[in-house]
């Protein structure tokens, strides 16, 4: 009966995934309280963070992922999510270490210790931009100083860089596998084959040839050779063929450990036809179809949210054909191996590689494979921006944050993933911009002069579309005084546009040097021309626009004297 209940468990149905794990939790129960995955916890307490502290790790601290730090008794790898890998017993369960950075310090949380606070010494004598690459140079001059001395020797603690958590140098090769087959990289797959059998031959150990890169010429062909796997290559690197490889292992292991349950069971027992034909029901989810198509999923970056600067011209008119530049990361083939040739130089660090590792536990049939997940290391694959015209489209007064399109395996390239979808989004407005646009209105200032302001004017200016707009007055009632033209804005809903708000800013005149007095005269009659500029930040509050007061957060210090009392 146990071994038909173990049976009935692990030959549940695995509802679609390719990936047929056991959990740990049911194998404790199962071996009546043994071991778990990895040697298990013990049943001890992660660390937690208290509500007091942030945890949040905030983009300025970015470059401390994946790097590892170490004082005099400890040392601790700090990698996302806020998750540590130490050697101190209290964070052997993975998960139970925290580290948070923000507000200027990082924070380490182990379940004994607590919260343990950091100052970080050495910022100012970095060089910004390779700290953030991670440049183990940079890295050495930061230090991680205590906040508060220890209890036992009164000193503050520091932890030193120790190293950057690298994907192994042994995981793939660094060359670039067209060049090592001396083809290019839109080469079709016969003359792949053609050149191979040529290489193979000219360059054979038997004829003088160098062992080393006959064997190099070998795999770039495996590999080239394949069409899949080139496709692989060409968007995720070696890396990628790698996983790939490693995930179909993991099917075949699967299939295998079926068969082994299968075999647990007698042949004359009255229930073997059952489990057999329950196994084999199981094997069905491995269709190969199937499988291929949850490998990529699984191998698959996220999607990229890409946010387009749409100007306030192209949202009042819209846009047939915009064309966009999307910075998109492409691997460097070949830097790896060589960083310092002259096609590398424009290369930087490329995203951090995933990388499959198995998890173990123990089962009815011994410590085995239970399933994988994934481990992030910074690569040592060199990365370029090249930048992928995206021709979009742009409805008149497209709202904030609307999807323009979603291109689908156009994301950036990361050593082991497949490229994931890139979702272009609208960003209402631009740099370039002389309005602020507030949902369907739009606010400019026009400054004018004191004279204008005095004694009146006339000033024209084109205005988005091909609309001309005038504004004429006999002279300015008050400072900042503010216009409504109705319908000059976005649309709104349907043909129903928005109002356009002009701000009338007086700019002060200056005396000319050395003298001491101001001669105004009244503006010469026509149409002058308009000195526009973005209004202030606008924000909607109870659905009223309120312009944010830059005026009083730039506003100067002035010292009142104390006035005298006379009796």
């Amino acid at each position: 009966m146990l071994l038909q209940a173990w049976l009935s468990l692990l030959l549940a149905p695995a509802r679609g995934q390719f990936q047929f794990e056991i959990p740990a939790e049911m194998l404790q129960g199962m071996m009546g309280g043994g071991g778990m995955m990895g040697g298990g916890g013990g049943g001890r307490k992660g660390a937690e963070w208290p509500k007091t502290e942030n945890s949040e790790i905030s983009a300025e601290f970015e470059w401390l992922v994946n790097t590892e730090w170490e004082g005099k008794t400890s040392k601790y790898l700090l990698l996302r999510d806020g998750f540590v890998e130490s050697p101190l017993k209290e964070c052997e369960p993975e998960g139970h270490c925290l580290w948070a950075a923000n507000n200027g310090r990082v924070l380490i949380n182990t379940p004994k210790l607590k919260v343990v606070k950091f100052s970080v010494e050495g910022l100012d004598g970095v060089d910004r931009k390779k700290l953030e690459n991670k440049d183990e140079t940079e890295l050495k001059k930061v230090s991680l100083v205590m906040e508060k001395p220890s209890k036992s020797s009164g000193k503050k603690g520091k932890l030193d860089f120790k190293r950057v958590a690298m994907a192994d140098e042994q995981d793939s090769m660094g060359a670039d596998l067209y060049k090592l087959l001396d083809i290019t990289e839109d080469a079709e797959q016969s003359s792949i084959k053609s050149k191979f059998r040529r290489l193979s031959v000219s360059m054979h150990p038997d004829k003088g040839g160098d062992p080393k890169a006959f064997n190099d010429m070998r795999e770039a062909y495996e590999v080239l050779g394949d069409p899949e796997k080139r496709r692989q290559y060409n968007l995720g690197g070696m890396q990628l063929v790698k996983n790939v490889e490693i995930a179909w292992k993991e099917v075949e292991g699967q299939k295998a450990q079926m068969d082994a349950q299968l075999n647990q069971v007698p042949k004359n027992h009255p229930q073997y036809a059952m489990f057999k034909q329950q196994i084999e029901q199981q094997k069905r989810q491995f269709d190969k179809a199937k499988v291929e198509s949850q490998i990529q999923q699984k191998l698959q970056s996220e999607e990229l949210e890409v946010m387009v600067p749409i100007s306030a011209s192209e949202l009042y008119s819209g846009v047939e054909k915009k064309v966009f530049v999307f910075p998109r990361l492409m691997i460097c083939r070949g830097c790896k191996e060589d960083p310092s040739r002259p096609e590398c130089q424009d290369c930087g660090r490329c995203p951090p590689e995933k990388v499959q590792v198995p998890k173990y536990g123990m089962t009815p049939f011994g410590r085995q494979v239970v399933g994988m997940r994934e481990k992030e290391q910074e690569s040592r694959e060199r990365c370029r921006e090249v930048g992928v015209e995206v021709p979009l489209r742009v409805s008149k007064g497209a709202k904030q944050g609307a999807s323009l399109k979603v291109l689908p395996n156009v994301g950036h390239q990361t050593p082991g993933k497949f490229p994931g979808k890139v979702n272009f989004k609208v960003q209402r407005g631009s740099k370039e911009d002389s309005y602020r646009i507030a949902e369907a209105d739009l606010h400019t200032v026009l400054h004018i002069s004191l004279e204008q302001a005095l004694f009146g004017f006339t000033i024209s200016w084109q205005h988005l579309g091909e609309e001309t707009v005038t504004i004429t007055k006999e002279r300015l009632l008050q400072p900042d005084e503010v216009l409504r033209l109705k319908g000059k804005g976005l649309v709104e809903s349907g043909s129903k546009r928005g109002d356009l708000y002009v701000r009338l800013a007086v700019d002060l005149p200056e005396a000319p040097p050395g003298e001491k007095a101001l001669t105004l005269r009244a503006p010469g009659s026509g149409v002058q021309a308009a000195k526009l500029e973005m209004e202030d930040e606008v924000r909607i509050e109870e659905g009223s626009a309120w312009r944010e007061w830059v005026a009083r957060e730039k506003a100067s210090t002035y010292k009142v004297g104390k006035a005298k009392t006379e009796l």
